[in-house]
């Protein structure tokens, strides 16, 4: 009997503190607008009702908004991410009534066509508590709802409220109140420190130049299934953008780095009120930290930022370099052959190599105008990216067939004098022909990576207009350097043999390598196009060019032109499989997911990330000469490594997102995750075997 009356202890205890004891004989209605739904917007309904539980010393009355959404609308969390609109209520036309606290749920993430929106699907329901300031008179709550919802369109819809009560004469009523207490067990519990046992912060920063929040927090117990939504209350940051965040986490510790953008501009949030909520499968967490200016460390190349001398020295290396790249080469050599053909007096020789000098720096100046574009019409940004259009890679197909028929000596383009650019490949003594041929030099170095190259176009595509038309103007004249060199020592150009027959065999060989160039984006363009398309495309070129080579140099000349073709794709691949030591077969990538690299590095693996280009040269070099060789390919194969893989070729929001998170801005990037290297390793751009071998044994 013992236990009997202990039940029955209990529960008379718990009625008689209960809410709802007030009113534990009534029977109650809500007070309630019931169903609300427009007209024109019959998918989604709300209503608003009152629970009927008010607070007397604080003068609060609660209350419950619920939305149903029908289908695959949804609605918006407090900061709806890239797009939509957070809802929002007007109760201008309200009596008694002081303030209005609005609760929300925690959100979930979507992705529609490539923009990152936070929000909800299906019913959500929002807890209210309304503050009069009379507690005896009536209240009027009167105003208007708007509510923003998405599908691949959105509308915007407004609903009429309409209540009056008194709120010492409401009621409990027991269906409202357990739907209320419903929807408050969804919204995170507010912590009042950022030090305390269920959640601490360890650090937080803001780093101004790559407008990026970087955030690392301890759980008090371990993580499963983390994901962290930020925003602010502060009325001058309630516009901001913040993008999908990047995420790490091992044991209970979790390291977030975010974008965040403001549609006026520069953003400086040190010092300012960030809220984080952060979800996980058994805990809901909501506290403000105010960042601090800086970096953390432990990011790879998240450092403190480089100093403008380093970077000036590291864009200049990295123009320099792309001079060496295989697709400017033969620009290089009809640039000679256009030198040893005229009549090479110094002041024609200067004025020659400055055209082309500022070709190439006019053309990095417009391709960081485009990307500057991109960037702040919130698209996509990168390195190369133009290799991604189809369009792009169509003219450049055009272009690059074109200049190595010229070259051949099979086709003369004779344009009209307001088009006489493209005559420069003549040979003629067109200043504009030279500028071109600078102009058309860059844009075939653009998908080459190389050293230092990387770390002057991440700091430049991440910090302000000014500071990326600095960069790029430094990539571009040190990439000019050797025709700037040539123009104010015109005696060097001079030093060149005089023209022989040693200029044929060279115009040859630069056509050939022209001609390997055009075969090389013909391929990029196959995975734009219909199969049969491509084909047809193929064939065309091949006959026309096969036509004029026979109509300049007869059937032996398109005999040896075809024995050379063959004789040198036979001799480079012969030359790649000879120089590969022990080539092997691609091994299983699997996609990259950065969710399935925090699983992975849990369970204690080694994560291996290669986000790679077809159309990127230094992507092909590293594969060749490192990934598919051993050591490194028998050490990627081990059992306790995964191979991740992210595919640039064509645009990819995801990888773009990942790659800016890392400060990336261009292919490739590779980096190594695992247990003692949680937010990875990440490796140089140029790979070495060593290097890898070195990471994989670091990150275990």
């Amino acid at each position: 009997m013992r236990w009997l009356t202990l039940a029955i202890t209990i529960i008379l205890f718990s009625l008689s503190f209960s809410p709802l004891a007030q009113a534990s004989s009534a029977s109650s209605s809500p007070v309630t607008t019931g169903w609300l739904q427009h007209p024109d917007h019959p998918p989604v309904e709300v209503r608003l009702s009152l629970t009927g539980v008010t607070q007397p010393e604080s003068n609060e009355v609660e209350g419950l908004l619920e939305v149903r959404l029908q289908n695959d609308w949804k609605t918006y969390w407090r900061s709806p991410g890239e797009g939509g609109i957070a809802p929002m209520a007007s109760w201008q036309h309200s009596n008694n009534l002081a303030a209005v606290q609005w609760q929300w749920p925690a959100p979930e993430r979507y992705s529609v066509s490539g923009v990152e929106t936070v929000g909800y699907k299906e019913n959500v329901a929002f807890p209210l508590t309304f503050q009069v300031n009379q507690w005896h008179q009536p209240v009027l709550l009167q105003g208007v709802l708007t509510m923003s919802s998405c599908t691949d369109i959105c509308v915007l819809t407004d609903y009429n409220i309409n209540l009056e009560f008194i709120p010492p004469q409401l009621v409990p009523n027991s269906d409202m109140y357990f739907r209320y207490q419903q929807a408050l067990s969804q919204v995170p519990s507010l912590l009042s420190t950022t030090s305390n046992e269920n959640m601490e912060v360890k650090e937080a920063y803001w780093l101004a130049q790559r407008s990026q929040l970087q955030v690392r927090l301890q759980a008090l117990t371990n993580l499963q299934n983390p994901d962290v939504f930020i925003d602010s209350l502060a009325p001058d940051l309630r516009d901001i953008t913040v993008k999908q965040p990047q995420i790490s986490y091992s044991g209970n510790e979790l390291e977030l780095v975010v974008n965040i953008e403001h549609w006026l501009g520069d953003l400086d949030l040190v010092g300012q009120p960030i809220q984080l909520s952060i979800i996980d499968n058994h805990f809901a967490y909501e506290l403000q930290i105010e960042p601090i200016a800086g970096s953390m460390g432990g990011l790879g190349n998240n450092s403190e930022p480089l100093h403008w001398g380093m970077l000036i020295l590291f864009s200049l290396l990295g123009g320099l370099i792309l001079n060496i790249m295989p697709c400017v080469l033969p620009v290089l050599g009809m640039k000679l052959q256009s030198v040893l053909t005229e009549n090479r007096q110094q002041g024609l020789v200067r004025k020659q190599f400055l055209a082309s000098a500022a070709g190439i720096v006019v053309s990095f100046w417009l391709i960081a105008a485009g990307l500057l574009v991109l960037k702040y019409s919130g698209s996509a940004i990168g390195w190369g990216i133009q290799f991604q259009s189809p369009y792009f890679l169509g003219f450049m197909v055009m272009v690059t067939w074109l200049f190595t028929l010229n070259l051949a000596g099979v086709f003369s383009l004779r344009l009209p004098s307001n088009m006489n650019t493209w005559a420069a490949t003549k040979g003629d003594q067109s200043m504009a022909g030279h500028f071109v041929q600078g102009m058309f030099a860059t844009l075939l170095a653009t998908p080459c990576s190389a050293p230092f190259l990387g770390t002057a176009i991440g700091f430049a595509l991440a910090a302000s207009a000014l500071q990326m038309f600095t960069i790029f103007t430094l990539l571009g004249i040190g990439m000019a350097l050797p025709w700037i060199l040539v123009a104010a020592k015109p005696r060097l150009a001079l030093l060149l043999p005089k023209p022989g027959n040693w200029m044929n065999i060279t115009k040859v060989v630069f056509s050939f390598m022209l001609a390997a160039t055009t075969v090389w984006l013909l391929f990029l363009f196959r995975g734009h196009l219909n199969l049969s398309v491509w084909r047809f495309i193929f064939v065309t070129i091949a006959l026309i060019t096969g036509v004029l080579v026979w109509r300049t140099y007869g059937a032996k000349g398109v005999a040896i032109s075809f024995v050379f073709g063959f004789l040198s794709l036979f001799g480079a691949i012969a030359f790649a499989v000879l120089s590969a030591d022990d080539l092997n077969a691609q091994p299983n990538w699997e996609k990259l997911q950065v969710q399935q690299i925090n699983q992975e590095v849990a369970a204690g693996k080694v994560v291996f990330v290669d986000v790679t280009a077809k159309w990127c040269i230094t992507c092909k070099a590293n594969e060749v000469g490192v990934l598919l060789q051993n050591p490194v390919y028998k050490a990627l194969q081990a059992s306790d490594v995964v191979l991740m893989q992210g595919d640039w070729t064509v645009p990819n929001d995801y990888v773009t997102s990942y790659l800016k998170i890392h400060n990336r801005y261009g292919v490739p990037f590779n980096i190594v995750y695992g247990p003692s290297a949680p937010y990875g390793i990440e490796l140089p751009v140029i790979l070495t075997s060593q290097a890898v071998i070195n990471a994989l044994e670091q990150a275990r």
